[in-house]
């Protein structure tokens, strides 16, 4: 949900921008107030990647703010502390209970604690509501997951029992699915809501398929669409629409480890699978071993990889860092080092293929059209790649 974006602080009576849209008030009272050193309550948000920093006097612990918002967004109220405190909170990590994360909407709001700050209830803001329900449905899973971690988990990080860890991980990852099935259905069932735009930048993530996405984007608020974040988000599914599957692959050249140019579009009339990994890419080489056999199985039959490296390091180091890994994983198809992506004086092919995350590999057909992305390590890209192959592979 965080972007890292340029963030320009303003107060709110200098604002050009943030200054259109629709009013709110937000009316509130902090039984804690007295931990605030200044005696003052703070309001931070962002509308179109401007930051608001507002902020009042408590009297008596009641507060009052008034504005203008284009579009429902996530908002901060905090109190001053003593910089020890501050220092303590960073240091251990533990939540802070002189601040309060809600989603700030247009109306009458009101934010009433009868404890410290963050246990303040919002009240007449539908997109908080709307986060509030989601979060309830979460709960149990979340707790169900904590547990599982300090019964079982906990105990095994230094542990050697691979078939105790196989058995957590196996409920661990059934959890999170559990989670991510929860947000996904209401995703998609709440297109009208606030806290919609949040959501699908958490779910498309690494992946993102315009067939499935463009329908809900299109029913979002017109606000929300608007705003800056909306509107690099339709940009990312058009982009999206180029390398998505049924599309031509995007072609491009990059040099392998003699020096030699090799293009894409030589390889037509192979099924070829572009991998996108690095050397630093722990989960991308775990994939290797299954790519290996792959190889040995099929490159007889008309079956090509295609390795694409990206290296984090320094230039004069990368080169080093990416034929060792060449070396350790015994990889015998093709492999090329992505440098141009860096440069961004032209579209690097990462920005060709939508790659967000790593490892992410592209199926394509003997006509350089995709057939299918995968993302991630897990065990089921391997089954789906498996069954792929097969199909059009074997006689």
């Amino acid at each position: 949900m965080k972007n890292n974006l340029l963030i320009a602080f303003v107060l709110v009576p200098l604002l050009g921008q943030a200054q259109t849209g629709n009013p709110f008030t937000l009316t509130g009272k902090v039984t804690d107030y007295k931990a605030a050193t200044d005696g003052t309550i703070y309001l931070k948000y962002k509308q179109n990647d401007i930051e608001v920093n507002d902020s009042t006097k408590l009297i008596n612990g009641t507060y009052t703010f008034k504005g203008l918002i284009s579009y429902p967004v996530e908002a901060t109220l905090k109190l001053k502390v003593a910089d020890s405190t501050e220092k303590f909170h960073a240091r251990t990590r533990i939540l802070r209970d002189y601040a309060h994360e809600f989603y700030l909407d247009k109306g009458n709001l009101t934010a009433n604690s009868n404890e410290k700050l963050n246990k303040t209830i919002v009240k007449g803001s539908k997109s908080d509501d709307d986060q509030q329900e989601l979060q309830a449905k979460l709960a149990p899973y979340y707790a169900a997951g904590s547990k599982l971690y300090q019964e079982e988990g906990a105990k095994l990080s230094k542990s050697k029992d691979s078939l105790a860890m196989a058995s957590y991980l196996k409920k661990s990852y059934k959890n999170m699915h559990q989670i991510d099935s929860v947000k996904k259905d209401y995703l998609f069932n709440h297109a009208q809501s606030g806290i919609i735009l949040d959501l699908l930048q958490e779910y498309t993530r690494s992946k993102l398929d315009p067939s499935e996405i463009e329908p809900l984007f299109e029913k979002i608020q017109p606000g929300l669409k608007a705003s800056t974040a909306g509107q690099a988000y339709g940009k990312r599914i058009q982009q999206a629409k180029v390398s998505a599957n049924g599309s031509p692959a995007p072609d491009f050249v990059l040099k392998d480890k003699n020096g030699k140019e090799i293009s894409l579009s030589s390889l037509k009339g192979k099924l070829v699978l572009l991998d996108f990994w690095g050397s630093w890419c722990n989960p991308c080489r775990k994939t290797h071993p299954h790519l290996r056999k792959l190889y040995a199985e099929y490159k007889s039959r008309g079956f090509e990889i295609f390795g694409v490296s990206n290296e984090l390091g320094k230039p004069e180091e990368n080169y080093k860092k990416w034929t060792a890994a060449l070396e350790e994983d015994k990889m015998e198809w093709i492999n090329v080092l992505n440098e141009k992506d860096k440069s961004k004086k032209e579209e690097g092919v990462l920005d060709k293929y939508s790659v967000k995350a790593f490892p992410t590999k592209v199926l394509i057909d003997k006509n350089g059209v995709i057939i299918q992305r995968f993302v991630g390590n897990s065990m089921e890209n391997e089954k789906e790649l498996d069954e792929i192959l097969h199909s059009r592979l074997n006689p």
